[in-house]
């Protein structure tokens, strides 16, 4: 695994346009703040792993809201992504699991 390299806030938004041209999807649905937000609550209070595992089932919330927007649903799809990770935040902040080792994957 290499070494993670530092990433400059400023640099995100570039970031998210370059990989979301590279999956052909609309970065425009992305809040970047939002999503750094869950990740570092979710590290806090519930594990690190959890971090990119709750982003990543945000993302999937997320999508499906753009997907029923596109289909014409009257909702909006960052409202959307708020919703999703106030809940995911809510959760974690109520979070009362011991940690334990993970075996395997």
């Amino acid at each position: 695994m290499v070494a993670p390299k530092p990433l400059p806030l400023e640099t995100l938004g570039e970031w998210l346009s370059t990989v979301s041209a590279k999956l052909d999807i609309d970065p425009n649905g992305v809040d970047i703040e939002t999503v750094l937000n869950v990740a570092g609550d979710v590290a806090h209070e519930v594990a690190r792993p959890a971090a990119p595992l709750s982003t990543f089932l945000l993302g999937v919330a997320a999508g499906r809201a753009m997907a029923a927007s596109s289909a014409g649903s009257s909702k909006d799809p960052r409202a959307e992504l708020q919703s999703h990770a106030d809940s995911i935040c809510e959760l974690a902040a109520d979070w009362d699991q011991p940690v334990r080792p993970v075996h395997g994957s």
